[in-house]
C-alpha cells in the first residue's frame, strides 16, 4: 500500500466515524423520554441541593424537570426534556429562556417556542412558593 491509498483509506475511516458519532446525537422521535405526568412534589429552598435557587437565574432539575428561578422573580417549572429531538433545555438569564444546545431551539419561560426547530412548546407545571417551601404539580 502506497503513501496516497493509505491517506485515503484514514481519510474514509475517519469519516464514517465523525459521521456515526453525529448521528447517535440525534435521537430519533420514539426514543424521547416523556414529560413527566401526574407531579406534586415540594422543594425546600434553604436545602442545600436546591441554593441554586436562591438566585435569580439559577436553576436545578429534578427528575425531567428544569425549576428555575427566573427575571421577573418568580419561580417557573417545564420539562427539561426538548420537544424536538429530547436534548436538555437549560434556563438562560440574559434571554429569560430555556435553550436547548442540540440545536438550538428557545423556549420562553411560558414553554412556548421562540424559536426552532422545535415545533411543540415544553409542558409545563404550577409552582407555589410558601415561605421556604416552593410546591411543583401538575
Amino acid at each position: 500500500m502506497d503513501r496516497k491509498e493509505f491517506l485515503a483509506l484514514l481519510g474514509t475511516g475517519t469519516a464514517v466515524v465523525l459521521c456515526s458519532a453525529f448521528l447517535k446525537a440525534c435521537k430519533p422521535l420514539d426514543q424521547i423520554t416523556s414529560p413527566s405526568t401526574n407531579v406534586d412534589f415540594t422543594l425546600d429552598l434553604t436545602a442545600p441541593a436546591n441554593n441554586a435557587l436562591k438566585n435569580i437565574g439559577g436553576y436545578i432539575y429534578n427528575d425531567n424537570i428544569i425549576i428555575a428561578h427566573v427575571n421577573d422573580g418568580s419561580y417557573v417549572a417545564v420539562s427539561s426534556i426538548c420537544t424536538h429531538q429530547g436534548g436538555t433545555v437549560a434556563y438562560q438569564t440574559n434571554g429569560n429562556e430555556f435553550h436547548c444546545p442540540n440545536h438550538g431551539s428557545n423556549f420562553a419561560t411560558n414553554g412556548s417556542v421562540i424559536n426552532g426547530p422545535a415545533n411543540s412548546p415544553l409542558v409545563t407545571y404550577k409552582t407555589s412558593l410558601n415561605g421556604t417551601q416552593l410546591r411543583i404539580t401538575s
